[in-house]
């Protein structure tokens, strides 16, 4: 018998990138829209900048989605006893992993995809749109598959 969305665990999905102002949260807000429900993004960054990358809300709102709540944070919170654990971490640059804790090491499945290659990053609104075009890319190449087995409520 196929399983029922009600029947479903959400998946949980934690975006890793540098500095969390512009990567990271536009994969969050994308996937979160993109999940039906059946998925929880986060994103969180190794050494977050204080604030969002100025193309974060531009590109958002281009895809009618809004950035309201996207904020840079630490890699250091989902650490935390009492925060969500993801089942999936997504590394979405050319970057160092971090240390994990050791309840981590064989629940939470590790992924990188090339998004953007080491930092810095060019800054520009142009190089923006292609990461997010790359993000998009990948969630839809992920999302649609598992998104075709389950059957309409």
């Amino acid at each position: 018998m196929p399983k029922r969305r009600s029947d479903l665990r959400k998946t949980t999905v934690l975006f890793v990138c540098p500095d969390n102002a512009l990567l990271g949260p536009l994969a969050e807000a994308y996937l979160n829209a993109q999940g039906a429900g059946l998925v929880r993004a986060f994103s969180a960054g190794l050494k977050p900048r204080s604030e969002l990358h100025p193309s974060v809300a531009k590109l958002l709102s281009s895809r009618a989605l809004s950035a309201e709540g996207l904020e840079p944070k630490s890699l250091d919170i989902f650490l935390m006893p009492h925060a969500p654990k993801p089942d999936r971490m997504i590394y979405l640059a050319d970057m160092e992993k971090p240390e994990l804790p050791d309840d981590w090491q064989e629940s939470v499945r590790e992924h990188a995809w090339a998004v953007a290659g080491k930092p810095p990053f060019p800054a520009s609104f142009a190089a923006s749109v292609e990461y997010f075009r790359r993000i998009r890319q990948a969630i839809d190449d992920a999302v649609a598959p598992a998104m075709a087995t389950i059957p309409a409520a």
